[in-house]
């Protein structure tokens, strides 16, 4: 947390305007180059980055690709705004298929009389789904399917794991072994980022035999569901069945924030854990070396996707929409603009020619 300005930073920027905390932060965000940085190898290519955080997202596109001069990145491109900013003369679309940010769905195993501590059940609802469409639906096909909780790029995925396949007559036969012959009437709730989505889910899930009532929440209401430690009613006592979201492993470490966070005692454990799964937990937090860190971690996935703890999706792939005069190189788990420079045709180059003259 920065709580005034500086300047402060030893990487190739500092911040010199502004300040930028989880519950607040100021209009603008200003940052410098650090001449004095320590890799002459990533000197910064940039003189100064200003963060604008006075525009909407739909102002900021608009802007983006109808001139030059005020904006040039936005950040979380909305797949149905790529076409048109593909067509504009100023701007274009970067794509990161590197992201860490898992799309799941949490089964409620802590609610009284929990069905979802059956492995029948759970492994039901993700061979109900066609992660092809889903993400084609709800993303405009920018979204790459994930076998568990990490993503490709993620420290400990494991290439060799399959995804859960689409089999409606599976589903329909792992139902009636889990003693739903005739389906099973459950409660979908997810916050409004996720709507499209639910809503794919939902329908799928009737496909499948499944009766299904979507709820929609505001991200207070939502949050107040499926965050242990401001729940508005206890665990055993909420009523829904299946949680939509979607969380960044900004570490890249994914024992850390996705398993201990969502299934090993963190604020969104909705899981009737086995003991197998947190001795591996316990084995790479013990482990310094990476090699098998990374080992632990795949054979953590293998149990995971075995015992279907999560409704698996999808990850997906990063939109910017960027000036076509600078150079964006986006990274993996954060927006880091060290590697980012403009052309001799940006607007900024060009200007500061002319003062010259």
């Amino acid at each position: 947390m920065i709580d005034g300005a500086g300047p402060w930073g030893t990487g190739p920027y500092q911040l010199v305007e502004g300040f930028s905390a989880p519950e607040k932060r100021s209009d603008r965000v200003i940052l410098e180059a650090n001449l004095a940085y320590w890799d002459p190898s990533r000197l910064p290519r940039l003189q100064r980055i200003v963060f604008d955080h006075t525009l909407s997202q739909k102002d900021a596109v608009e802007l983006v690709k109808t001139g030059e001069g005020r904006v040039d990145l936005v950040t979380d491109l909305s797949p149905l705004e790529t076409l048109r900013v593909a067509q504009s003369p100023f701007a274009t679309v970067v794509k990161n298929r590197g992201t860490l940010v898992p799309v799941l769905g949490l089964f409620n195993m802590r609610k009284a009389g929990s069905p979802w501590r059956d492995v029948r059940l759970r492994q039901a609802i993700n061979v109900a789904i066609n992660r092809d469409d889903l993400i084609q639906y709800a993303t405009k096909g920018n979204g790459v399917i994930i076998p568990a909780l990490v993503p490709a790029q993620g420290f400990g995925h494991d290439p060799t794991l399959v995804p859960y396949a689409f089999d409606p007559a599976n589903a329909r036969d792992l139902l009636r072994e889990a003693g739903y012959p005739e389906g099973l009437a459950l409660t979908l709730i997810a916050s409004a980022d996720l709507e499209i989505q639910a809503t794919v889910v939902s329908k799928m899930l009737e496909q499948a035999g499944l009766k299904v009532e979507l709820q929609m929440l505001d991200a207070v209401a939502y949050t107040r569901k499926i965050d242990l430690s401001h729940l508005d009613q206890p665990p055993e006592t909420q009523p829904w069945d299946i949680a939509l979201t979607s969380y960044p492993d900004v570490f890249n470490f994914p024992a850390y924030l996705l398993y201990q966070g969502f299934a090993l005692d963190g604020p969104y454990d909705w899981v009737n854990e086995q003991p197998e799964l947190r001795q591996l937990y316990e084995e790479t937090l013990r482990t310094v070396d990476q090699e098998q860190q990374q080992a632990l971690i795949r054979q953590m996935e293998r149990h995971t996707r075995d015992q279907a703890y999560f409704l698996f999706l999808y990850s997906p792939i990063q939109l910017y929409a960027v000036n076509k005069e600078v150079d964006f190189v986006p990274y993996v788990n954060t927006l880091n603009l060290a590697e980012t420079g403009v052309t001799e045709q940006h607007w900024s180059v060009r200007q500061a020619a002319m003062k010259k003259e």
